[in-house]
């Protein structure tokens, strides 16, 4: 049955993204963003061709020229580029730069004149136009140099580009309508024979006219490029033999914003190197790469969709079979992202060293769909078997035990380990009283809203209810669930106990909450225990919910509590105390309200004015803490904390504690 469902979701996944890829696209330009960092980032900038240079028209030739002429110069300007480059012994000289409309006669019979003297071939830019004719439909007007210049023996090459779907320029026509392109025209004049195409790595054709991919050296300015002002005079501003047997490619080198104030047309493009950061590249840079790229014969080759979608069935198969053959989830999930990082890296390195373009983008989404449904698959097999267990335990454990015992099954045996852990008691003040005067089933039913209440609470501070003892609560936090901030967690949950107490007046409660070092475990009978925590803390704890009530205070924390939850609420320290049954004294708070959350004016005046009555009776001065205490009593008459410490200190002042007094008070209940 699992082989059916996993060749299912092979199926479904597989038509899912070949849907996507036919209707958007937007996978395939996942892929061709995946070909971009590959080329950009993994393998990075090549070495770039020694005999090419771009004769760059830029600002700084504008700048050189505007006292004289402005753009678009006089053809004789260009005539005596020619005739510069022929003097410096270039190859050949490539114009990206379209002679479409005659100038003057004279300009044209120069610009001519040198093309028929040149010793070397000019190329120059050919184009195609595009013209949406509402009669006739998108007509395509091929735009030729002027006939004087062709019959001067200049040879036309397309310059016309065609960016990717997201206006990238990844590849280079060869042709346009059986014509040749400009790197193709180029290629063809230096070495005096025809391409053949049947040889090159075609990875997508338009028409009848194919492609390649362009196997760029780098970004913008990779290849050696000087100013076109530089050039017409290189005896001057260039070294000697900079020009001598370069191929030459003139044509626009600015950037957007000086194209912009010129007033010319963009001529600069997008590249893969553009996702590493680089500038956009002139488009006599791009035929360049083309060029370079025929000439070196460093062709990218795509691999055929069919072999890559043959590929991709196998690494999805794999993937299934992983998820289906091994029951842990850890190896399962190891395994898989294992072949899914070897295929990319794989894919990666064939790239970088062999020049052959595999998806990544579409193989990686399949694997993980298919490694993804097939979990979800498994695991709704794998949960159903827990709602068995769940479904037995229910009603003995409390959520989070169950949730620690579905996580791990070895837990269900008796025995226990050592957590710090923060444990709060919760008691009903006066509770005996409360039940002779209400009824039994009133009292079950306000036990039973007063527990659900609090129960919410302390779940909601992610806390673990433990047990009901009568009317106490005891709750633990940070066991068996671990969390770093158990000591805030339980205090938060204090005050909103006490907030949920005040709303069920008459009922009122008192809270005695500490942190510290405990045995967490089951504990019981091999076939009815119980998990639970004990120790010296627990104790304490315990002993912290009933010292509330000599002191009138409503939530009472230990000293270890404290040093964990300190800035964190408003506290003020009630006394050094001894509980019963313990020898070692410890220093408890009252937890009044967290520190961001509005409270009653005067309470932080209150704890201020406390302070200093402790120090003054820690330091033995009772006249001084007496006096303290009548004007703390003056402005906060309910403070029953204040009114202990005066009868302390009246009875101090009139009959010192001995030298040796140590300031504990010891509680004499429990």
């Amino acid at each position: 049955m699992k082989k059916y469902i996993a060749a299912f979701i092979f199926f479904f996944v597989t038509l899912a993204v070949i849907l996507v890829l036919s209707l958007t696209g937007q996978l395939e330009i996942l892929e061709l963003k995946s070909y971009d960092y590959m080329m950009s980032v993994l393998r990075g900038p090549l070495p770039a061709p020694e005999e090419m240079v771009i004769v760059g028209i830029d600002q700084s030739s504008l700048d050189e020229f505007k006292a004289n002429f402005n753009w678009p110069w006089p053809r004789w300007v260009h005539a005596q580029l020619i005739r510069s480059l022929n003097k410096a012994g270039v190859r050949a000289i490539v114009f990206d730069v379209i002679f479409d409309l005659e100038t003057t006669a004279e300009d044209d019979d120069d610009l001519a004149a040198a093309i028929r003297e040149s010793d070397v071939p000019v190329i120059l830019a050919a184009t195609e136009d595009t013209v949406d004719d509402p009669r006739f439909g998108v007509l395509r007007k091929r735009v030729l140099p002027i006939d004087k210049l062709m019959q001067a023996g200049a040879h036309p090459g397309y310059a016309t580009m065609n960016p990717d779907l997201d206006d990238i320029l990844r590849h280079t026509r060869l042709s346009v309508k059986g014509s040749p392109s400009l790197a193709v025209q180029a290629f063809n004049q230096l070495g005096g024979t025809t391409l053949d195409f049947s040889k090159l790595p075609i990875v997508r054709s338009q028409g009848e006219d194919l492609e390649i991919l362009i196997n760029y050296v780098g970004g913008a300015r990779s290849i050696y490029t000087v100013s076109y002002y530089q050039a017409i005079d290189h005896q001057i501003f260039l070294p000697p033999q900079a020009l001598k047997d370069k191929i030459i490619f003139v044509g626009l080198s600015m950037t957007v914003q000086d194209i912009s104030q010129a007033g010319m047309e963009k001529d600069a493009f997008s590249t893969p190197f553009t996702l590493a950061g680089s500038s956009l590249v002139a488009g006599s840079e791009v035929h360049a790469n083309a060029l370079n790229t025929l000439m070196s014969r460093a062709f990218i080759k795509k691999v055929p969709l069919t072999q890559t979608w043959v590929v991709m069935i196998l690494l999805a198969g794999l993937i299934s079979g992983i998820v289906l053959g091994f029951d842990s989830f850890r190896l399962k999930i190891f395994l898989s992202v294992a072949v899914i990082i070897a295929y990319e890296v794989a894919v990666a390195l064939i790239f970088i060293y062999q020049n052959y373009w595999l998806y990544t983008a579409q193989p990686f989404i399949i694997m993980l769909s298919v490694f993804g449904l097939n979990t979800l698959y498994q695991y709704r097999l794998t949960e159903k078997e827990r709602a068995h267990i769940r479904k037995a335990l229910k009603g003995y454990v409390s959520s989070q035990v169950m949730s620690e015992i579905m996580k791990n099954p070895d837990s269900l045996e008796l025995g226990g380990t050592q957590v710090e852990a923060t444990v709060l008691f919760s008691d009903i003040a006066g509770f005996s009283k409360i039940s002779e005067k209400t009824t039994p089933r009133k009292l079950f039913s306000m036990l039973n809203d007063y527990f659900t209440r609090i129960g919410d609470v302390i779940m909601k501070q992610e806390g673990m209810i433990n047990k009901y003892i009568g009317d106490a609560v005891m709750a633990i936090w940070n066991a068996p669930k671990t969390n770093e901030n158990h000591a805030a967690l339980a205090c938060q949950a204090a005050l909103e106990m006490r907030r949920i107490v005040e709303e069920m007046r008459p009922l009122e409660a008192r809270i005695g909450i500490n942190t510290g070092p405990m045995v967490a475990g089951n504990l019981g009978h091999i076939e009815r225990m119980e998990y639970t925590v004990i120790g010296d803390a627990v104790n304490l704890a315990s002993r912290l919910e009933g010292a509330n009530k000599p002191f009138g205070t409503a939530i009472m924390i230990s000293e270890s509590t404290e040093e964990l939850v300190r800035g964190q609420f408003l506290l003020r320290l009630v006394d050094r105390i001894r509980v019963i049954g313990k020898q070692q004294p410890v220093r408890v708070y009252e937890v009044l309200a967290g520190i961001d959350e509005p409270v009653p004016d005067g309470l932080h005046q209150m704890v201020q004015s406390f302070d200093k009555i402790i120090d003054a009776y820690e330091s033995r001065d009772w006249e001084s803490a007496c006096a303290l205490i009548e004007k703390h009593l003056e402005r906060f008459s309910e403070d029953k904390v204040a009114r202990i410490y005066l009868e302390r200190c009246r009875e101090f002042s009139a009959a010192p504690p001995p030298a040796d007094w140590d300031g504990v008070y010891a509680l004499k209940s429990k």
